[in-house]
Order: structure tokens, then C-alpha cells, then sequence
């Protein structure tokens, strides 16, 4: 249980319900042995009640406050790198709606919640069994790179005539669920052509949504 990582189920301090201000301190006594402890915070430290200690184990015959699963919660700022390896533009007045399957990388800070779920089930030997799942979800910003296809359907005036690989900066909002350090999920943003054809490019600032693959950096 010992792992030094944001999907491990660390030492440390935890909320006991998502987005409330009540926090417990979790200690991995062994694998499957943990000791919770309620925690009292004030402006300038932090008190851990030892003496109020509950513990979980799987050699236990009845547990103390007679619950066989817990969840945990634990906030935190999320740091990502992800690509958009799907993006749907809708329609235009010049082009039905785009499928797009362009590379594009980009760097996404947000807001995560860690979900750590407790559960212990009762064996035929009258032990519990110990298991522990994890899920995290975030929601924030990001901003990146990609190429697309410049030509002359893509631009507003006839005129141009030129078809070339043009560089786009991508902005927007996205929602992700992570496993382990990989995440997945959807965004909603709008993409900006960095030449001097971004006024006639049919896609300049409208928005699009796109499925998300990413990598969890912290």
C-alpha cells in the first residue's frame, strides 16, 4: 500500500465525504491492516486525535463502528499532457460537420478528487477480505498545438487559392476520469489558425468537442 504515487493509497490526510471539510488521518499500519484517525484543523497547525484511533483489518471479528466499507477522498491540483485523437467540428455554411483525426498535444491543469473505496468481505473462515479501488475524476483547462488542412474549402474567400498543413492553437475546458495514471475523457473547445488566414479559415474561434486521451504528470 505504500506507494508514492496520486492512484496509490498513501499516508496521509483524506476528506471522509466528497466536498465536505471533514478529514481523517489514514496510516498503513501493514497490507491489510490501516488506522484512521480524526483531524482537527486550526489556522496555524494541524491536530491528529491518536487517542480516537479506529482500525481496519481483515483479522477482525467485528469492526468498531460496524461499517465494512469506507471511501476516502483526497483533492488535489492535477497536471496532465493529452492529445485529442478524436474532434468533432460541426457544420459550417461551407463544410457539413468534420470528423478529425489531426495530431495535437496540449498541456491540462484542473481540479482532481482521488476516490479510494474500503471494503471488506466477510470469508467462510469468518476473516475479511480486503480490497481497495480507486477511481479520480478532474475537470479544467487546457492549451496545445495541432496541424490542419489549409486549402481553399476551408477558407472563406474563393479567392485563395492554396492548400497547405497550417499550425492551430487549441484552447478549452475538458472533464476526465483517470485510471491509474491514465486518463480519459471529453472537451469543449475552439482552435485558433496561427497564420495570416486565421480571419478566413471557416473554423476561426467556433467551437468543437473531442475525446480525450492523457497522461497524469503529478
Amino acid at each position: 500500500m505504500h506507494l508514492n504515487s496520486k492512484h496509490g493509497f498513501n499516508d496521509g490526510i483524506y476528506h471522509t465525504k466528497i466536498f465536505s471539510p471533514g478529514e481523517v488521518y489514514v496510516l498503513n499500519v501493514n497490507e491489510d491492516t490501516i488506522a484512521v484517525f480524526p483531524v482537527l484543523e486550526f489556522e496555524d497547525s494541524t491536530a491528529i486525535l491518536t487517542k480516537q484511533r479506529t482500525n481496519y483489518t481483515s483479522l477482525q471479528r467485528k469492526f468498531k463502528d460496524n461499517k465494512i466499507s469506507h471511501t476516502f477522498y483526497n483533492p488535489s491540483f492535477d497536471i496532465d499532457v493529452m492529445t485529442m485523437p478524436l474532434v468533432f467540428r460541426p457544420a459550417t455554411p461551407e463544410l457539413p460537420g468534420q470528423l478529425i483525426t489531426n495530431f495535437n498535444g496540449a498541456f491540462y491543469g484542473g481540479y482532481r478528487i482521488d476516490a479510494y473505496k474500503l471494503n471488506y468481505k466477510r470469508t467462510p473462515l469468518n476473516s475479511y477480505k480486503q480490497t481497495i479501488k480507486h477511481l479520480a475524476c478532474s475537470a479544467g483547462l487546457y492549451a496545445g498545438l495541432g496541424n490542419t488542412l489549409v486549402d481553399t474549402y476551408s477558407l472563406t474567400n474563393p479567392n485563395i487559392n492554396t492548400q497547405y498543413e497550417g499550425v492551430i492553437l487549441l484552447t478549452g475546458v475538458a472533464a476526465n476520469v483517470a485510471v491509474q495514471n491514465l486518463t480519459v475523457g471529453i472537451s469543449f473547445g475552439v482552435d485558433h489558425l496561427l497564420d495570416k488566414y486565421s480571419s478566413e479559415w471557416i473554423y476561426e474561434g467556433r467551437p468543437c468537442i473531442g475525446f480525450t486521451i492523457g497522461l497524469n504528470l503529478n
